[in-house]
């Protein structure tokens, strides 16, 4: 029995032998192509016709000048080579040591994954092949996938370790040339060892890693990106988006020699560093992040800096700048500080030859607008140094050269409202202008402890005399007691805001002398409390007015000398008077628009009525014609 088993186990050993003989025999020859094209079509749901194979023993395949046929498609590879597997079955599946597939042009979206999702594959090879799938294409792909795994039908890129190089992918109209990865791709968290790629004339290369929301950039480096201002930056994160590849999370990122446009800013030559910074969130809800650069400019609409630099940590209290210094309308800016939304806390602000020459309205409107939200202001050390300041825009006009300021632990605002809390400040200008006053030499000295308010001195040199003044605000009590000393000679009245107030044309110089205390919790407290007293003079004054109906005229020089308002407790009496001419009048400030101010002139042939409150005159002619004269002048 033992040796009829023996018999019969030689007989098919030599069977098989014999088999495997004659079949590789067969492979040698014209048939081979023949030979194998018909396994394929009984072993696969595919027609596969290869016009010439070659056998190399023991394990090699190569196929030549193949035709792949699945459900009408026909896919043309010049040759596919496959290293049969020494061991048949592996996992349950057909098992096979590695494919290559080389020179071929394949649509994805014709492509049935099922042949590949049924056979064990060691590794799997594709070499100088074009892919396209509708939005994206690839040109000379060569790729290599060890121990790839496909999970899912739909699945085009099996799972695993794969080397990839590219000349070319193309997706929704941006081309990222000369590719290379390295990377492990898995169902979750997949790696990048390393990636590069050239994408509009830059080099881009790094390594990543994915999380459940996105990917993450360990190290990668932007290298001599140069985009014009009608393509923003944005689009490469969306155009990854679009890949499946949505960047999520900066770890580092080096930004060298580039020049783009990023969310309304304009970059020339920057170098940056990036680290720690998720992108799916706001600049001010990160965690713990950072940020160095410097560039050639910086521009935001006309907003413009030059050869800006700085160190930024990126904090979800704010964004914290260490040394920002750039140059800035022909001057420099330097600012050591906090900035968030709604405080900015800055160690020091610096500022020095600033000419803002245009534009200022707009300037400090969009200041205004950008303050919306912001609640706490502070200023540790602040230096402005021989800067300039013009306001053309809209009247009044005003300007400010050769503008100086210093001031220390200042806080100028508290709870979203402006003013002087604390701290000293100097402000001083060669030359300042507002509406036709102009004062050279200016000085101002405040401070302010817990909002209680100094102007110790405000000295203003004018062209014909000066104004001087003190006072005293404490506005940490409820009811804001105030105390006002000004003493001014030399004041020209030929400003827009005086005139408007008249209804006469008054010029001339006033000198004035003021000493006013009062309550300014609110106006009701103002309008009780105000009390003190006014005296004015008006020197070198014309006043020259006309009746309503335009056709009667009035000129005269100012006949008042001193000129007297009274204030006790918000009721003002205003007194002054000569033979020819009377000034008088009561403003109760709890009911203004029952206040009356009547000025009047008599000439040896006319009378002027003025209700100044009123903005109405009255011109009466007390001659006849043979025996009017010309008015005084």
């Amino acid at each position: 029995m033992k040796r009829i088993l023996l018999l019969s186990t030689i007989f098919l050993i030599c069977l098989l032998s014999l088999f495997a003989i004659s079949l590789y025999a067969l492979l040698q020859t014209r048939y081979s192509a023949n030979i194998i094209n018909f396994a394929f079509q009984h072993l696969t749901p595919y027609s596969v016709v290869a016009r010439k194979a070659l056998y190399s023993p023991p394990y090699q395949l190569d196929l030549e000048d193949v035709e792949i046929t699945s459900e009408s498609q026909t896919f043309p590879i010049s040759k596919i080579t496959i290293w049969l597997s020494p061991y048949v079955f592996s996992d349950g599946k057909l098992a096979f040591d590695s494919l290559l597939i080389e020179g071929a042009n394949i649509d994805v979206r014709k492509l049935d994954t099922q042949l590949a999702r049924s056979v064990h594959l060691n590794s799997i090879s594709l070499k100088h092949v074009d892919i396209s799938a509708g939005p994206w294409s690839i040109r000379e792909l060569s790729v290599q996938i060890k121990e790839p795994v496909w999970e899912k039908p739909e699945q085009l890129l099996p799972y695993g370790e794969l080397q990839l190089s590219a000349q070319q992918l193309y997706s929704h109209g941006e081309a990222f040339d000369t590719i290379l990865i390295d990377a492990k791709y898995k169902p979750q968290n997949s790696t990048l060892y390393g990636v590069s790629f050239d994408w509009r004339g830059a080099n881009i290369s790094g390594q990543a890693e994915q999380y459940q929301n996105g990917w993450s950039l360990v190290n990668v480096t932007i290298n001599h990106l140069r985009l014009p201002p009608q393509i923003p930056s944005e689009r490469l994160l969306s155009t990854l988006e679009s890949l499946n590849l949505p960047i999520a999370h900066i770890n580092s990122l080096d930004i060298l020699g580039s020049s783009f446009n990023y969310s309304g800013w304009r970059f020339e030559q920057l170098d940056a560093s990036l680290e720690n910074l998720s992108l799916d969130k706001s600049i001010w809800q990160q965690e713990e992040g950072s940020l160095s650069f410097d560039a050639e400019s910086a521009t935001h609409s006309a907003f413009q800096l030059i050869a800006p630099t700085s160190k930024l940590r990126i904090t979800p209290e704010g964004i914290e700048f260490e040394d920002f210094d750039a140059d800035f309308k022909q001057g420099r800016v330097q600012i050591d500080g906090l900035v968030s939304p709604n405080q900015i806390k800055l160690n020091s602000l610096k500022l020095s030859g600033i000419k803002w020459l245009e534009n200022t309205s707009e300037l400090f409107d969009s200041l205004q607008a950008a303050s919306t939200s912001l609640q706490n202001f502070s200023i540790q050390t602040l230096e402005v140094n021989n800067s300039q300041l013009i306001q053309v825009e809209r009247k009044p006009y005003w300007q400010a050269s050769g503008f100086n300021a210093t001031g220390v632990q200042l806080s100028l605002m508290r709870d979203g409202e402006w003013g002087f809390f604390q701290g000293e400040i100097e402000l001083s200008a060669n030359s300042a202008s507002w509406d036709n006053w102009l004062t050279t030499q200016a000085l101002i000295n405040a401070k302010s402890d817990n909002n209680k308010i100094a102007l110790t001195r405000a000295f203003l040199p004018l062209e014909n005399g000066y104004v001087e003044a003190t006072g005293q605000w404490d506005r940490l009590s409820l009811s804001a007691p105030w105390q006002f000393s000004l003493y001014g000679d030399g004041i020209p009245l030929e400003q827009s805001w005086v005139q408007e107030k008249l209804p006469f044309s008054l010029t001339g110089f006033a000198e004035i002398e003021a000493e006013l205390s009062g309550l300014s919790g609110d106006y009701s407290m103002f309008a009780h409390s105000v009390s003190g007293k006014i005296v004015g003079q008006i020197h070198g004054g014309i006043v020259d007015a006309r009746s309503a109906d335009g056709e009667i005229q009035f000129k005269q020089t100012w006949p008042l000398e001193e000129i007297q308002i009274g204030a006790d407790r918000g009721r003002l009496v205003f007194h002054s008077k000569n033979e020819n001419a009377q000034l008088s009048g009561r403003l109760d400030l709890t009911k203004p628009k029952f206040g009356t101010l009547i000025l009047n002139i008599n000439q040896e042939c006319q009378q002027l009525w003025s209700g100044i409150f009123e903005l109405t005159n009255v011109i009466k002619n007390m001659c006849t014609e043979e025996t009017v004269v010309s008015p005084t002048q």
